[in-house]
């Protein structure tokens, strides 16, 4: 005999032992107990998706030769969809093979027998009323969440629920949020860390090392957790209404509403920390401070499409009595035996000079010899600014779709006004671009080629601050202009694709007893 209720925590407790002593009154051997927590028997989750339907498949594979019976406390805790959803439910299951029982009537439906219509009148009374008292229920709860964002929306109430984000506290009578200062300050630092370039792992493992407690019930600091504080904007202060149906994705409702937490960021660190996170994409991720593989993301083996992964041997003493750099690249999946027969070994240096020469010129542009402490500024403002006409231009779409359906002539004033609120914000973006290329500064072609070389020079830096940073720069370069870097082993080259629609082949060619890069250019077609 199955076990089955759909309701958890304290609730489960009264019918499961209900259903045990029946069981057990009746002679019967529990062999399973079904629980779907928080499984809706209104919308018919649990019998679509939870463990009821994997019940009927188990049904119908034959796992109970000998028959078995799916006991539970009412007919409503397995369907509240109505009688009909219940009868049919019910019919498929006896017609499995399965019998089905209920504590509160005593009844017992068995596989090939009729039902009286004496319990399909029962059936329809329990059913309907079950799904009534769901419907009223869910209705009542969705008029109270409406109500209480639009009271929140209209400033009547302070705060919707006891849910706080978690460096934050709801106390009083009003309720109010009130600031976990020590909180705060972690978040504050996990900002000002991704400004300053630390990764989210990084900034995990040092929090966990130090010993600073996690919010919540977690164990220790997780980078998942970390990417969620930096994207929040209830740090900013702001709160975006939503609901959740059962069994349903989470839904944006009306607008963010402004100041609903108490703003523990300021909007300049906000947007600093997101300029930072788009410059620190896992394209560009390097491994320490070296950034020994400046095509880490991009390098593929062109015979089966595995990454190129870096092998460090270091400087090994020839016979010549020369000192090279035996550092390779090699195909992933042949190193490690996954199938792939190309073992040539790619010399970093070597290849890094060839690939350099063909997409440097084109991959560095002004920005990125631009003085930080004057771009920077420029920087977050325009990303404070877009995101500002980015939550502009989604209010003034959903005005739009509701004036299209009302005609209203308020909706249509509140439309012109958003109308004028997206073009002045388009204007300032403009000007914050404009003002942020000539922050950047523009030369001439040949100093431009000037200032290439003279970063190509620091590349092999000694200060290990200054080869850092200009192997992060030259490393974002390269990742935003390239879009597929192949190699291949015959022939023996390098093909790259550039976001230009521009390829190009980088191969080896012989020159007085050395081979050297050779670069290859196809055009764009016209």
């Amino acid at each position: 005999m199955v076990i089955s209720d759909p309701i958890s925590g304290q609730q489960q407790r009264a019918p499961v032992g209900d259903c045990r002593r029946y069981a057990a009154a009746k002679g019967w051997n529990v062999v399973d107990e079904l629980i779907d927590d928080g499984v809706s028997a209104f919308s018919g989750a649990n019998i679509e998706t939870g463990k009821l339907r994997s019940f009927v498949e188990n049904v119908r594979a034959g796992m109970w030769p000998g028959g078995v019976v799916l006991l539970t406390e009412r007919l409503d805790r397995l369907s509240r969809q109505g009688w009909d959803e219940l009868y049919s439910w019910i019919k498929q299951v006896t017609t499995a093979g399965a019998s089905v029982a209920t504590v509160d009537s005593g009844k017992l439906y068995e596989p090939g027998k009729r039902v009286d219509l004496s319990d399909i009148m029962e059936m329809i009374i329990k059913g309907e009323l079950a799904r009534d008292e769901s419907f009223k229920k869910a209705s009542r709860l969705s008029a109270s969440w409406a109500a209480k964002r639009e009271r929140i929306g209209s400033g009547k109430e302070a705060v919707m629920t006891k849910r706080a984000p978690g460096w934050l506290r709801v106390e009083g009578e009003p309720r109010r949020f009130v600031v976990i200062e020590e909180r705060a300050a972690v978040v504050r630092r996990i900002f000002e860390d991704t400004v300053n370039g630390i990764g989210k792992a990084t900034i995990a493992r040092d929090l966990n090392r130090e010993g600073v407690k996690p919010f919540g019930r977690a164990s220790g600091w997780h980078s998942s957790y970390i990417q969620k504080i930096l994207k929040s904007l209830a740090v900013l202060g702001e709160f975006q209404p939503g609901k959740k149906p059962r069994d349903t994705r989470r839904e944006a409702v009306g607008e963010a509403i402004s100041d609903y937490y108490p703003a523990i960021i300021d909007a300049n660190l906000h947007a600093a920390a997101t300029v930072a996170m788009a410059g620190r994409s896992r394209r560009v991720a390097g491994r320490g401070r070296s950034l020994v593989n400046l095509f880490a993301g991009l390098a593929r083996c062109q015979a089966c499409g595995s990454k190129m992964t870096f092998r460090g041997k270091g400087l090994k003493l020839r016979a010549s009595g020369k000192w090279v750099q035996e550092d390779y690249l090699i195909c992933d999946s042949y190193q490690r035996g996954r199938g792939c027969e190309v073992g040539h070994h790619f010399n970093c240096a070597t290849w890094q000079e060839g690939i350099l020469d063909a997409v440097l010129i084109e991959a560095l542009q002004d920005r990125h010899f631009a003085s930080r402490d004057e771009v920077r500024p420029l920087e977050v403002e325009l990303a404070e600014g877009v995101r500002r006409l980015e939550a502009a231009v989604i209010k003034r779409d959903a005005v739009l779709e509701l004036l299209v359906e009302t005609q209203r002539p308020e909706v249509r004033t509140m439309w012109d006004k958003l109308v004028a609120v997206v073009q002045a914000g388009e204007g300032a973006v403009d000007d914050l671009r404009k003002r942020l290329v000539a922050a950047r500064g523009a030369v001439s072609p040949e100093e431009h080629m000037r200032r290439i070389r003279a970063m190509r020079d620091k590349l092999e830096d000694e200060d290990e601050t200054i080869r850092f940073s200009t192997r992060s720069t030259i490393m974002a370069a390269v990742h935003e202009l390239v879009m597929t870097m192949e190699f291949s082993a015959d022939p023996l080259g390098v093909t790259i694709e550039t976001t230009a629609e521009e390829t190009v082949f980088v191969s080896l060619e012989e020159h007085g007893g050395s081979s050297g890069p050779v670069v290859t250019r196809v055009a764009a077609p016209d």
